[in-house]
């Protein structure tokens, strides 16, 4: 990425790292605060109600948490539905679906030489979408999956 001064320069490896960590581990429980599970991701109609209950009472600050990830995974999945195409292929393939890279490259539509690109491109997306759709949703905390030099 060239940086022209309007934004702080990204630390590119950092970031595809943080975005790839959040897919993987924190979207994990995020999931399971909010009742959905991995497969909700792939419907850009996700219900705003919980996948399921344990039917357990929970304390206030469990009822709090539980909406903040409930917003958080609304945001993914808006952020997922509003990408490229072959991002949401990226996305949904390697973080939801989780198939293979090898798996995944077949269902892109890009030269093959292209296909590392293709695959930054769609942690970048995602990370420069997240922040909006976290507004959206009005998820708190705000949370950016930029890293900065």
């Amino acid at each position: 990425m060239v940086n022209l001064g309007l934004f702080p320069e990204i630390d590119e490896v950092e970031t595809r790292k943080a975005v790839s960590k959040f897919l993987t581990k924190d979207l994990e429980r995020l999931l399971l605060m909010s009742g959905h599970d991995l497969l909700d991701l792939k419907s850009p109609q996700l219900s705003q109600a919980p996948g399921h209950s344990n039917g357990k009472n929970h304390a206030e600050a469990s009822i709090i948490r539980g909406l903040n990830a409930e917003a958080m995974v609304k945001a993914v999945a808006d952020t997922i539905a509003h990408c490229s195409e072959n991002s949401q292929k990226v996305l949904l393939g390697l973080f939801i679906y989780q198939k293979s890279w090898y798996e995944v490259q077949k269902t892109l539509f890009c030269e093959h030489n292209k296909l590392g690109y293709t695959r930054q491109k769609a942690l970048y997306d995602f990370a420069d979408s997240f922040d909006y759709w976290q507004r959206v949703n009005r998820c708190e905390p705000i949370i950016d999956l930029h890293r900065y030099k």
